[in-house]
């Protein structure tokens, strides 16, 4: 059950990977990768290379379109390549997927 989360969240987000277009990369982690826990919440990082004066409408249209279809809250973090690369996300979280 746990892992079918995962798999339909993964799903859901390949199926709308146009919402990400703005965004260099996407990653799954957070409890929805720990299958001995029910996820609370879907946890997404976007990770961008040119800030756009519109990425506040864009998140909010992929955490509501999310939402609405996982049936999840999605808690979305968003930082630009150098913004990574300087507080080292992916490495302090070790465990994620790359969706984009």
């Amino acid at each position: 059950m746990k892992s079918d989360v995962r798999d339909k969240t993964e799903k859901i987000i390949r199926e709308n990977i146009v919402l990400f277009n703005s965004f260099k990369n996407v990653y799954l982690f957070g409890s929805i990768l720990n299958i001995n826990k029910v996820p609370n919440d879907i946890d997404i990082l976007l990770i961008y290379e040119k800030f756009l004066s519109n990425f506040i409408d864009e998140i909010n249209i992929i955490r509501s379109t999310l939402e609405k279809l996982s049936g999840f809250f999605i808690d979305l973090t968003v930082l630009s390549v150098e913004e990574e690369k300087e507080v080292k996300f992916l490495k302090r979280i070790n465990k994620y997927i790359k969706i984009k």
